[in-house]
């Protein structure tokens, strides 16, 4: 399952085609790389005392899964960080059924910008459903060399912690950010600005990413 982190939820499907067994039918979702490794756990009812902290309020099941035998599991908000192999165990408290394993991949979502030689400013977008006024919103460049590029924070850009190069040349708009636009104009572009840029969203539990391909041409 691919998915673009930011995305409001991803599907893992896990489909069970057998028997239930008769006593104790229990549904596990598990990360064997992570400690702990319950996902999610459904009895007739959840039960996530044992789940890992990182997935606490994002995950749920069907209501009827047991009876539906469909134990898809719901991740809402994918990160980065979630990309892995989560396996959908069938369980009555003395041996298991692994009944499927999902890969899942959460990608940053990326987008090209060419500019040309001469031309008086380039922006690279980056949008968002919902902003906040105490999110910060920082553009760094991964590629070449990692340098930050510009960073806004409650309601203000910082100009003092960008990089040197960038000093003057980059602006994001008030207005625009209220609605969710947090494009970055960069002005009097240059061959070296070349490279991979990347938009990150700090909220109070959430981080969110967009990368843009930053292509300089010549003459």
């Amino acid at each position: 399952e691919n998915v673009i982190e930011g995305a409001e939820s991803v599907v893992l499907p896990c489909k069970y085609l057998g028997v239930l067994p008769e006593r104790n039918p229990t549904v596990i979702w598990r990360r064997y790389d992570l400690k702990p490794q319950i996902i999610h756990l459904r009895r007739e009812e959840d039960d996530l005392r044992g789940q890992h902290i990182r997935f606490s309020g994002r995950t749920s099941m069907k209501s009827d899964a047991l009876d539906s035998l469909d134990f898809s599991l719901t991740l809402r908000k994918p990160h980065l960080s979630d990309s892995g192999t989560y396996t959908c165990i069938l369980s009555d408290d003395r041996e298991e059924i692994r009944v499927t394993d999902v890969q899942l991949q959460v990608e940053v979502q990326q987008v090209e910008v060419t500019v040309q030689e001469g031309e008086e400013s380039a922006i690279l977008p980056c949008e968002t459903a919902d902003i906040e006024d105490d999110d910060t919103v920082e553009w760094t460049r991964s590629k070449p060399e990692f340098m930050i590029v510009h960073v806004y924070q409650n309601g203000s850009n910082k100009a003092k912690e960008q990089d040197k190069s960038y000093c003057e040349r980059t602006r994001m708009n008030k207005e625009q950010v209220k609605g969710g636009d947090l494009s970055l104009t960069l002005r009097d572009p240059r061959e070296k600005d070349g490279g991979v840029y990347i938009c990150t969203i700090y909220r109070k539990n959430d981080i969110v990413r967009q990368k843009v391909i930053l292509h300089f041409v010549k003459g």
